[in-house]
């Protein structure tokens, strides 16, 4: 994903994101400390949706994010009964929901569609579920039920070409894996999803964090120690649409933004082969930037490989009532 999930452009994946600093390993203990000392503020989020864009010679990509909510009730409904561990508990009679919907055009391909549902708790922004749907190239739907042992999913794939056409509830290519993961003893205060980090950074006041925090987040198949690093204000130019009930006003200026850096590391897994995380389809130098006044991350720059320099910018957010 250019900006959110996954997606390949002449053989490499354009989504999959992190890795900026290089970090030595962390303790259990620090890993905990950091963890906890994130607490998170729904209220600080004024937005319930937002849309980038980001185009090159290569590609371009367009990116909408939406807050919602769900009833904890129905989500059993949505997600699969895991056969290890206890499903992770809605903390609140809804469980909030962000949807992520990605197009890419590449220049020389035909273009993706990726389709990203993610159930979390809002205070904490511990994960529940997820659901992945690509469309256009390398096809699949993959379904994730988070539980206090590990991950569950439930992948479904088109067998052949003539599968592909089809929706998804009638591919045949069926298979279900568990990522196991012991969180209290790798010092995990509750596990969160990769793209809920623009979540966690708003719902955070980062702007009086004087030393990095850390946050435990599962990628696609095992879990990842994450950092966040306030790197200072730096001016910036935005031009998008600020929308609220009634009222659309663009916004152009200079602003002084807030530059966070991301960087990441791989935690105890029993895969065979590490896993490159990622994170709005970057790779590495990833970086998002904060409107501090607005509380709106208005910028997401980073490397894909092959590709370059990415700035995925904000075109436009929709606030609440």
């Amino acid at each position: 994903m250019w900006l959110f999930m996954g997606f390949k452009i002449n053989n490499f994946a354009v989504f999959s994101l992190m890795t900026l600093l290089c970090f030595g390993s962390l303790n259990d203990a620090a890993r905990a400390q950091s963890s906890k000392s994130l607490e998170l503020d729904p209220a600080r989020i004024f937005w319930t949706d937002l849309s980038f864009h980001a185009k090159n010679f290569w590609v371009e990509v367009s990116t909408d994010i939406q807050l919602r909510s769900l009833a904890a009730s129905e989500l059993d409904k949505v997600l699969p009964a895991s056969p290890r561990g206890n499903p992770v508990k809605s903390t609140t009679p809804e469980a909030a929901e962000m949807s992520i919907h990605t197009t890419i055009a590449p220049r020389f391909r035909s273009g993706v569609s990726i389709n990203n549902r993610i159930w979390f708790n809002p205070t904490d922004a511990s994960a529940l579920g997820r659901i992945r749907f690509r469309r256009g190239e390398d096809d699949f739907k993959k379904i994730y039920r988070f539980t206090d042992r590990g991950v569950f999913r439930h992948q479904l794939e088109p067998k052949d070409k003539q599968e592909v056409v089809l929706d998804p509830e009638k591919w045949t290519n069926i298979k279900d894996s568990f990522y196991p993961y012991d969180a209290d003893r790798l010092g995990c205060f509750g596990v969160t999803e990769r793209s809920l980090l623009i979540y966690i950074l708003v719902a955070t006041d980062i702007s009086v964090i004087d030393r990095p925090r850390s946050v435990c987040v599962f990628g696609k198949r095992q879990l990842h120690h994450v950092q966040l690093r306030v790197e200072g204000k730096h001016r910036l130019k935005v031009d998008y649409l600020k929308k609220s009930p009634g009222k659309t006003v663009q916004i152009a200026k200079e602003i002084e933004a807030l530059k966070i850096s991301l960087s990441a590391e791989p935690m105890e897994s029993d895969l065979n082969e590490v896993e490159n995380f990622s994170f709005l389809g970057l790779h590495k130098d990833i970086a998002i930037y904060l409107d501090p006044a607005a509380f709106v991350p208005i910028r997401v720059t980073g490397i894909i490989s092959g590709v370059g320099k990415v700035e995925l910018n904000l075109r436009e957010s929709r606030l609440k009532n």
